[in-house]
């Protein structure tokens, strides 16, 4: 069977602790119209019952846009919605037994840091999110890498690299020309006045930049 198609020039992480105090479904609608090209939910908070009815509902609204769905390291989520695909940290259930327990259509993708994470890469991995590019909030303690060592990064990966950390419309370019496939984000668009215009600029940002490169 092969994997769903995925495109993931940009990529919004939606997490409803990072919405300025709007519902995130409506949050990442109104990125979904501004162009965004797959969507990853994460909650953090423990709630299950609200993390459930948060993808439930996501997963049957992005499959109306054709936009692939991914949840944040919970498989039960996933695989209880039918979500499109999982999203891995390095400390969460490996990337064969999500193969396994999830099927073998879904996307997989996982979380690197380092050369040595690329090297111990699991096959049943689709996309890598590398990082973090810039200096951002959610990765915590993590050396930023900048445009060199992400450079090096992507280009030992077999699989598609999503730049992740402090990405904004106004730096994807870089992030791009680095050599990533796409750009992941969540608070350049979760809590931005619109979330659609934050969108819209991202997918513009990274279109310049591919243009640029030829």
């Amino acid at each position: 069977m092969r994997r769903l198609a995925f495109d993931p020039s940009v990529y919004f992480v939606a997490d409803p602790s990072c919405c300025a105090g709007r519902d995130v479904v409506d949050v990442v609608m109104h990125a979904v119209v501004g162009g965004v090209t797959m969507v990853q939910l994460r909650n953090k908070s423990g709630n299950m019952p609200e993390f459930l009815a948060q993808a439930a509902m996501l997963g049957e609204l992005l499959q109306e846009q054709n936009i692939p769905f991914i949840i944040n390291d919970s498989l039960d989520v996933a695989f209880a919605v039918g979500a499109d695909g999982v999203h891995l940290g390095q400390e969460d259930t490996s990337p064969a037994q999500a193969r396994a327990r999830l099927g073998e259509q879904v996307i997989i993708g996982q979380t690197v840091f380092t050369a040595q994470h690329i090297e111990a890469l699991d096959p049943a991995v689709d996309y890598i999110g590398t990082g973090p590019f810039y200096v951002t909030k959610t990765e915590k303690g993590k050396p930023v890498l900048g445009p060199q060592n992400f450079s090096v990064l992507a280009r030992r990966s077999p699989v598609p690299v999503v730049g992740i950390g402090g990405i904004t419309p106004e730096n994807a370019a870089t992030v791009i020309k680095s050599g990533a496939h796409g750009v992941a984000m969540m608070r350049s668009i979760s809590e931005a006045l619109d979330p659609g215009a934050a969108a819209r600029a991202f997918v513009a940002g990274v279109g310049a930049a591919r243009e640029e490169a030829g």
